[in-house]
Protein backbone atom coordinates (compact mmCIF):
# COMPACT_ATOMS: atom_id res chain seq x y z
CA UNK A 1 0.00 0.00 0.00
CA UNK A 2 1.30 3.62 -0.85
CA UNK A 3 1.56 5.67 1.87
CA UNK A 4 -0.65 9.47 2.00
CA UNK A 5 1.60 11.29 -0.40
CA UNK A 6 -0.28 14.62 0.98
CA UNK A 7 2.19 15.90 3.00
CA UNK A 8 5.90 15.07 2.88
CA UNK A 9 9.16 14.89 4.48
CA UNK A 10 12.70 15.27 2.65
CA UNK A 11 15.74 14.26 3.33
CA UNK A 12 18.35 16.25 2.37
CA UNK A 13 21.82 17.69 3.30
CA UNK A 14 20.66 21.03 2.35
CA UNK A 15 19.21 23.62 4.72
CA UNK A 16 16.71 24.30 2.23
CA UNK A 17 14.39 21.26 0.45
CA UNK A 18 14.62 23.62 -3.06
CA UNK A 19 18.65 23.46 -2.60
CA UNK A 20 19.15 20.05 -2.65
CA UNK A 21 20.56 19.60 -5.84
CA UNK A 22 23.47 21.43 -4.26
CA UNK A 23 25.14 18.85 -2.46
CA UNK A 24 22.72 15.70 -3.39
CA UNK A 25 22.35 12.23 -1.96
CA UNK A 26 23.15 10.55 -4.91
CA UNK A 27 20.52 7.78 -6.14
CA UNK A 28 23.51 5.33 -5.91
CA UNK A 29 24.29 6.31 -2.30
CA UNK A 30 20.57 6.44 -1.27
CA UNK A 31 19.74 2.73 -2.81
CA UNK A 32 22.42 1.23 -1.45
CA UNK A 33 21.68 2.62 2.23
CA UNK A 34 17.27 1.71 1.35
CA UNK A 35 19.40 -1.92 0.29
CA UNK A 36 21.26 -2.75 3.26
CA UNK A 37 18.88 -1.00 6.09
CA UNK A 38 17.24 -4.21 7.61
CA UNK A 39 13.51 -1.97 8.39
CA UNK A 40 13.36 -0.74 5.08
CA UNK A 41 11.51 -2.79 2.62
CA UNK A 42 11.66 -2.30 -1.31
CA UNK A 43 7.85 -2.21 -2.05
CA UNK A 44 7.36 -2.03 -5.73
CA UNK A 45 7.96 1.42 -7.46
CA UNK A 46 6.81 5.02 -8.54
CA UNK A 47 7.04 6.37 -12.19
CA UNK A 48 8.49 9.88 -11.71
CA UNK A 49 8.02 12.22 -14.46
CA UNK A 50 11.51 13.50 -16.20
CA UNK A 51 13.12 10.49 -13.79
CA UNK A 52 11.32 7.44 -14.59
CA UNK A 53 11.12 4.03 -12.88
CA UNK A 54 12.32 4.64 -9.20
CA UNK A 55 12.36 2.25 -6.33
CA UNK A 56 10.25 2.76 -3.56
CA UNK A 57 10.99 1.56 0.10
CA UNK A 58 8.41 1.08 3.27
CA UNK A 59 9.33 1.35 6.75
CA UNK A 60 6.29 -0.01 9.15
CA UNK A 61 6.43 2.72 12.13
CA UNK A 62 6.28 0.47 15.74
CA UNK A 63 2.79 1.98 15.56
CA UNK A 64 1.55 -0.04 12.33
CA UNK A 65 1.82 3.29 9.90
CA UNK A 66 3.41 2.46 6.28
CA UNK A 67 5.88 5.28 5.55
CA UNK A 68 7.15 5.30 1.79
CA UNK A 69 10.79 6.60 1.03
CA UNK A 70 12.07 7.52 -2.78
CA UNK A 71 14.72 9.48 -4.35
CA UNK A 72 14.12 12.56 -6.08
CA UNK A 73 16.52 14.82 -7.62
CA UNK A 74 19.12 14.96 -4.95
CA UNK A 75 16.63 14.24 -1.90
CA UNK A 76 15.03 11.47 -0.32
CA UNK A 77 11.41 12.15 0.11
CA UNK A 78 9.37 10.58 2.91
CA UNK A 79 5.41 9.78 2.27
CA UNK A 80 2.85 9.25 5.25
CA UNK A 81 4.91 10.36 8.04
CA UNK A 82 2.65 12.65 9.45
CA UNK A 83 0.37 9.49 9.51
CA UNK A 84 -1.11 8.99 13.53
CA UNK A 85 1.13 6.88 15.45
CA UNK A 86 4.68 7.50 13.28
CA UNK A 87 7.51 8.42 15.75
CA UNK A 88 9.40 11.34 13.56
CA UNK A 89 12.53 10.53 15.41
CA UNK A 90 13.71 7.18 13.52
CA UNK A 91 13.29 9.38 10.55
CA UNK A 92 15.50 11.60 11.86
CA UNK A 93 18.16 8.65 12.27
CA UNK A 94 17.87 7.68 9.02
CA UNK A 95 18.88 10.98 7.71
CA UNK A 96 21.98 11.38 10.09
CA UNK A 97 22.75 8.36 8.56
CA UNK A 98 23.28 9.50 5.14
CA UNK A 99 24.64 13.20 6.89
CA UNK A 100 21.09 14.51 5.84
CA UNK A 101 19.05 16.93 7.30
CA UNK A 102 15.20 16.02 7.69
CA UNK A 103 13.29 18.84 6.96
CA UNK A 104 9.08 18.90 6.05
CA UNK A 105 7.35 20.59 3.23
CA UNK A 106 6.74 24.09 5.61
CA UNK A 107 9.90 23.96 6.37
CA UNK A 108 10.16 22.77 9.98
CA UNK A 109 13.23 20.63 10.76
CA UNK A 110 13.31 17.08 12.77
CA UNK A 111 16.34 15.83 14.92
CA UNK A 112 16.88 12.09 15.75
CA UNK A 113 17.67 10.47 18.94
CA UNK A 114 21.05 9.34 17.97
CA UNK A 115 22.98 12.44 19.15
CA UNK A 116 26.78 12.50 18.64
CA UNK A 117 27.38 9.00 18.92
CA UNK A 118 24.69 8.55 15.56
CA UNK A 119 27.70 7.23 13.67
CA UNK A 120 28.47 4.42 15.21
CA UNK A 121 24.61 3.74 16.02
CA UNK A 122 22.60 2.95 12.91
CA UNK A 123 18.76 3.99 13.63
CA UNK A 124 17.56 0.75 12.37
CA UNK A 125 19.85 -0.92 14.99
CA UNK A 126 17.85 0.13 17.88
CA UNK A 127 14.81 -1.16 16.33
CA UNK A 128 15.87 -4.33 15.76
CA UNK A 129 16.45 -4.99 19.55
Amino acid sequence: MIPDMGYELHMTRASDVMNSDECPITFEEWLAFAQDCPVLREDGYLDLVGIGRQALFTWISPGGSAVGFHWYEGRVTLSGAHAPGVDRTPLADFAAELSANLIGDDDEHYTGGLGAGGAEHRAWEAEAV
